[in-house]
């Protein structure tokens, strides 16, 4: 499974020069005279940005009561309940998202061991994994921990939601987003033309996003003097931190090993 080996790609215009020139001319040939005015265009696009709804709404709290939301206002002192219901709702679906990436890896990584043997070097020959994977355990144990840590960090949240009387199920408008955003790297993952490096690369940069929200997510909790969030999405950082240290060498090593160079 050698993607970068020479095939029958014919997507480049080099190997055809020919053909390339009659494109080259028929565009002359059927251009207007002029240059074309993009102006309508480019107001259209304006009136829709500017005439539009938002993706969605910030849910009301699962109690309507007054008791009940000047409570859960008072918890987030300092920071406004509807960003920080936001944010959180945002996290939920990525950890959703990182968790069925992660099955999705785990398919292709086993596919790939029962037919080429292991890709992956052994976790304490990795390199730079910062003391994440335990003695004795396999670069597959490492995949299904992360998967748990994932799904752990879901279900986390799901309750810090409910503490602060939202609803865990509701899409946030930034869990829209995300959700959305998130969807080609699950594609990429679960095409069976990818291969591993492709779909650790797709990882990697869940992961790094993934670092960058639960970094977000802290400072707020920080911000709305709730030490014991801080304490949890700190966890749950350091949980992600390693994950993405893991995954950067993993994928810095499958490419260093197709270009012949062994890793630094």
């Amino acid at each position: 499974m050698e993607a970068a080996a020479p095939g029958q790609n014919r997507t480049g215009s080099g190997r055809n020069p020919g053909d390339t020139k009659l494109m080259l001319a028929a565009v002359r040939e059927l251009s207007p005279p002029g240059p074309i005015s993009t102006r309508q265009s480019e107001r259209e696009r304006l009136s829709y940005i500017s005439g539009a709804d938002c993706v969605g709404s910030i849910p009301k709290p699962v109690s309507l009561t007054a008791g009940a939301m000047k409570k859960a206002a008072a918890k987030l002192q300092g920071v406004s309940p509807n960003v920080f219901t936001d944010k959180i709702g945002e996290r939920i679906a990525f950890e959703r998202a990182g968790t069925r990436l992660y099955e999705a890896l785990i398919a292709k990584y086993v596919a790939l061991v029962d037919k080429e043997g292991d890709p992956l070097p052994a976790p304490e020959e990795s390199g730079g994994d910062g003391g994440a994977a335990s003695a004795g355990e396999s670069s597959l144990d490492l995949l299904h921990r992360f998967r748990a840590e994932e799904l752990a960090h879901f279900r986390m949240l799901c309750d810090v939601a409910k503490e602060l009387g939202a609803d865990p199920t509701a899409q946030t408008p930034s869990a829209d987003v995300i959700a959305t955003a998130s969807m080609g790297l699950l594609q990429v993952i679960t095409d069976p033309r990818t291969t591993l490096a492709h779909s650790l690369n797709a990882l990697l940069t869940a992961e790094l996003t993934d670092n960058a929200g639960w970094e977000l997510l802290q400072e707020l909790a920080v911000e709305a003097g709730q030490d014991s969030l801080v304490r949890q999405f700190s966890q749950a950082l350091a949980d992600e931190q390693q994950h993405r240290v893991v995954v950067t060498a993993w994928v810095k090593s499958l490419v260093m090993d197709a270009a012949g160079t062994p890793p630094v």
